[in-house]
C-alpha cells in the first residue's frame, strides 16, 4: 500500500513557511482557502484545505527561475510562539493534510548540538505521533467532508474496492443541481447552496410594506444573483415554475413563533396553512426530486405535528425526515435552533450532524472586525436605553436594570441582553427592538458583528436602512448550517439524478 505523501525535516523558526510547486498536487493550490489547528498537547500543527472561505489562503511567489509556485506562509502570534517554543520539526505532506510535528531528541551517544550533528553521530530521534484523520480534523475545524480515500493514490483505492467487492463511484464532471428558492429573503440560506455549486434558476420573495420594503431583494441580487423575482408566492401558477431538482423554502415563521400571541397558527381553527399548501403545489409543479423547508422548531410540533402529517399526505412518494439543528452544533458562535424538513423522492433521507464542532465564542467571532465591511453601521441608543445598558453586565439582561428604568412592556429576559464575550451568543432577533448590547461597549451590535454571529462572510453586503438590514438578519439562516445542509443533501441527491 503506497500512500501519497512526503516527509522532510523543517528548520525554519518563528513562522510556518512552505514554498513548492508540488503543493498543488496535495490539494494546496494557489488561492485555496486553508484552516489550521495548533495542538499544544501533542506538539503539532495540522493544516487542511477548506471549502469554506477563510482569511487564510495559499499565496503565490515567483522563484528565481521565473516560475510561479504556491506558498503557505503563516506568521500569526500563536504560530510564532509555537515555533519559538520548539526547535526541530518534521513536516509530513499528504493529500489534503500537512502536519508539522515536534521532534524530540533522545540521547544515546552525547547531547545533540544540531540536527546535522545528530545525523552524523547517529543519535536516535523519536517522533511523537498522534495521527488524526483528515475527516475528523476537518469536522472539528469547519465541517469539511473529505473522502478518506483522497489521502491515498488511486492504486490503493482500486485495491481496496477489489478486496471488499464494493465498486467505486465514477467521478466525472459533477452534475449541477438545479434549485428553486422560495421566501428567499436576503439570500443567507441560498448562499450555502451557491457555494456548494447548486444552480439556482429561480428565487422569489415579495415586497414588504413596512421597513423591509424591497431591500432584501436588492441584497439578494447583489450577493447571490439576478434570478430573484419580487412577487407574492400566492400569485405564482404552474406556468411560472421551471423544472428543477430541488426546492428550498424558508417558509415565513411568524405564525409558528411562540412570541406571536395575536394570530398564531396553533390558535387557528383550520389545519390548512395556505402558504405551506402553495409551497407543496410548487414542489409538484417543478417536478423536483427533493425539497427542504426551514422554519422555527414549532413548525414540527404545532397541533400535534399537523404540518409534517400534511406534507407526507401530499408528497407521499417522498421519503421525509425532519430535524431541529442548533447552529452552535456546527461551530457557529450563535445558539440558534431551527427546524429543517428534508424530502427526497424514492429514498429515505437523513440529516446528519457530525459529533464534533469547534466552540466559537462571541470574542472569537469578532476577531479582526475593526475595519470589516459595514462594521461602522449601528443604531445610536437613546439616553434611556444607554442608561439601561450601563447596568447590564456580560451575559446579563433587563433583570439587571433597576425597576424604575425598565420598559413596562419589555419584561422578558431576552430583552436588553449584553453578550458574553467568552460564550456563544443567544438567538439573535432584531438588534434594536430587543436591544442586543456589545460585550464591552455601551452600544448596540453593528451590522457586521451581527452578521459574524450568523457566520456570514464579511463580503456579504446588506442594502437598505438599518431597520431593514436588522430585519433581514433577524430572519437569516446561519451560513454554517446552510452550507452543511447543501453538502449532505448533494451527497444524497446526486446518485438519483
Amino acid at each position: 500500500m503506497k500512500q501519497s505523501f512526503m516527509k522532510r525535516l523543517y528548520k525554519i523558526k518563528e513562522r510556518l513557511y512552505l514554498e513548492a510547486k508540488y503543493l498543488t498536487d496535495y490539494g494546496f493550490g494557489i488561492g485555496q482557502s486553508i484552516a489550521y489547528q495548533i495542538d499544544r498537547d501533542h506538539n503539532k500543527i495540522t493544516i487542511v484545505p477548506s471549502e469554506i472561505e477563510t482569511k487564510k489562503h495559499v499565496a503565490k511567489t515567483t522563484q528565481r527561475n521565473g516560475k510561479t509556485v504556491p506558498v503557505i506562509d503563516l506568521k500569526g502570534e500563536e504560530v510564532k510562539a509555537f515555533f519559538n517554543a520548539n526547535k526541530q520539526f518534521e513536516v509530513e505532506i499528504r493529500k489534503g493534510k500537512i502536519v508539522f510535528t515536534v521532534l524530540e531528541a533522545v540521547q544515546s551517544i552525547q547531547p545533540i548540538v544540531s540536527l546535522d550533528d545528530a545525523r552524523e553521530q547517529r543519535i536516535e530521534l523519536q517522533q511523537r505521533r498522534y495521527a488524526v484523520g483528515v475527516k475528523d480534523f476537518a469536522q472539528v475545524v469547519n465541517y469539511e467532508q473529505i473522502d478518506i480515500f483522497d489521502l491515498f493514490q488511486s492504486d490503493y483505492k482500486e485495491m481496496f474496492f477489489s478486496q471488499t467487492g464494493n465498486k467505486p463511484s465514477v467521478k466525472g464532471k459533477e452534475k449541477a443541481i438545479k434549485m428553486l428558492s422560495l421566501f428567499s429573503g436576503c439570500g443567507s440560506l441560498d448562499l450555502g447552496f451557491i457555494h456548494e455549486k447548486y444552480d439556482i434558476v429561480f428565487a422569489n420573495d415579495r415586497y414588504e410594506k413596512k421597513a423591509l420594503r424591497d431591500n432584501h431583494i436588492l441584497t439578494y441580487r447583489n450577493n447571490i444573483g439576478n434570478h430573484i423575482i419580487m412577487r407574492d408566492v400566492m400569485e405564482l401558477t404552474a406556468k411560472d415554475i421551471p423544472e428543477v431538482d430541488i426546492v428550498v423554502a424558508g417558509i415565513p415563521c411568524v405564525r409558528y413563533s411562540n412570541l406571536n400571541t395575536k394570530d398564531n397558527f396553533r390558535d387557528d381553527c383550520s389545519d390548512i396553512h395556505p402558504i405551506v399548501e402553495q409551497t407543496l403545489n410548487i414542489i409538484k409543479w417543478s417536478k423536483a426530486k427533493a425539497f427542504v423547508f426551514e422554519n422555527v422548531s414549532n413548525f414540527l410540533t404545532v397541533k400535534a405535528g399537523i404540518m409534517l402529517k400534511r406534507i407526507r399526505e401530499r408528497l407521499n412518494d417522498f421519503g421525509i425526515t425532519a430535524k431541529v439543528i442548533d447552529s452552535s452544533a456546527l461551530g457557529s458562535p450563535q445558539k440558534r435552533k431551527r427546524a429543517f424538513t428534508l424530502g427526497i423522492k424514492g429514498i429515505e433521507p437523513n440529516i446528519s450532524i457530525p459529533p464534533l464542532a469547534e466552540y466559537n465564542t462571541v470574542q472569537r467571532a469578532f476577531e479582526g472586525i475593526e475595519n470589516a465591511n459595514q462594521q461602522d453601521l449601528f443604531f445610536e441608543p437613546t439616553e434611556k436605553t444607554l442608561e439601561r445598558m450601563l447596568y447590564v453586565p456580560q451575559g446579563g439582561n433587563i433583570n439587571n436594570v433597576p425597576v424604575h428604568l425598565r420598559a413596562p412592556n419589555k419584561k422578558f429576559s431576552n430583552y436588553c441582553q449584553r453578550l458574553d464575550a467568552n460564550k456563544q451568543s443567544p438567538t439573535i432577533t432584531h438588534v434594536q427592538d430587543e436591544v442586543f448590547i456589545h460585550p464591552t461597549l455601551n452600544r448596540y451590535l453593528t451590522v457586521r458583528e451581527t452578521a459574524r454571529l450568523f457566520s456570514l462572510p464579511d463580503d456579504f453586503t446588506f442594502f437598505g436602512s438599518l431597520t431593514s438590514i436588522f430585519e433581514m438578519l433577524k430572519n437569516a439562516v446561519d451560513y454554517r448550517v446552510s452550507r452543511h445542509l447543501a453538502k449532505i443533501i448533494k451527497n444524497q441527491l446526486l446518485p438519483i439524478l
